[in-house]
């Protein structure tokens, strides 16, 4: 036998049953459903892209409200660190100007380390005035 006998055997029993056809049309259509998978594959992926984008889209929605809400946060805090701060610096004036008479001459604690002075030019201070508004020479002591 040689190679024209198989080649002719061949075509005749692939001609009338339409192999020869299927033959060439079977690489076509391999290729087709190849083609069609990958369309198929594509669309799976751009609606799955999709939805990662819808994700991502809610997920920096929210970050951006708590962003807002931080914010927001971050001044009352601030306001209230301000207000706290304004309590704590009355309360420290309010402990260094405690009287312990009803005219605050003397203070404590004291003007400072010469707080004795400051009495004094007080006194004096008001013994003048008390000379000139009523006219006696009377004593300033008397009058505290």
């Amino acid at each position: 036998m040689d190679w024209t006998q198989i080649i002719t055997t061949l075509l005749t029993l692939l001609i009338p049953t339409g192999g020869l056809v299927a033959l060439f049309t079977m690489a076509e259509k391999k290729s087709a459903m190849v083609i069609d998978n990958a369309k198929g594959l594509a669309d799976a992926y751009k609606a799955l892209a999709e939805e990662y984008e819808e994700r991502e889209a809610k997920t920096q929605q929210l970050l951006a409200e708590k962003e807002e809400a931080l914010t927001t946060a971050q001044k009352i805090i601030g306001s209230l660190r301000h207000e706290l701060d304004d309590a704590h610096t009355a309360e420290a004036v309010a402990r260094l100007m405690y009287c312990k008479k009803a005219k605050c001459v003397d203070r404590d604690p004291p003007f400072g380390s010469n707080a004795d002075n400051v009495v004094d030019d007080i006194r004096r201070t008001t013994r003048r005035e008390y000379q000139r508004n009523t006219g006696k020479n009377g004593n300033a002591d008397n009058q505290d």
